[in-house]
């Protein structure tokens, strides 16, 4: 399911030039979600059960289902938001952040240009082409 977006790369840089896992991206991910604002109030929209963790992991997967119906790159499964799950889990955690899953995050949460600028640089991909033409 690969996701482009406007303001971000069609596909990672050559392999072997990534850092690996993303983990510094997806814990800036995670922190980026939590915090007050627009990101937070997306996911926080889609919350059912509320959860001690300090970003309901479960409202993040609604919110790039959500996304990804919109978009047509889903074919209305009622079940991709449990798909998503653990998708989600790694990324913010710190354990698997993919250039396909950096973009589906940005694109659905409509990163600005600076949030979403360091998230590719912490990911070691190439920049967004708004960054690279400056």
């Amino acid at each position: 399911m690969a996701v482009t977006h406007p303001r971000t790369p069609a596909a990672p840089t050559a392999p072997g030039t990534a850092s690996g896992t993303g983990s510094a991206a997806g814990r800036h991910l995670a922190e980026l979600l939590a915090r007050p604002g627009p990101y937070r109030d997306r996911w926080l929209r889609q919350v059912v059960r509320a959860t001690a963790e300090p970003v309901n992991q479960a409202a993040v997967a609604r919110v790039l289902a959500h996304w990804l119906w919109l978009n047509g790159d889903a074919a209305g499964s009622e079940l991709l938001p449990r798909a998503l799950r653990d998708r989600v889990s790694r990324a913010l955690g710190g354990q698997l952040l993919s250039a396909d899953t950096l973009r589906l995050f940005t694109a659905a949460f409509t990163m600005d240009e600076r949030d979403e600028s360091a998230l590719w640089t912490l990911l070691d991909e190439r920049l967004p082409p708004t960054e690279a033409a400056r």
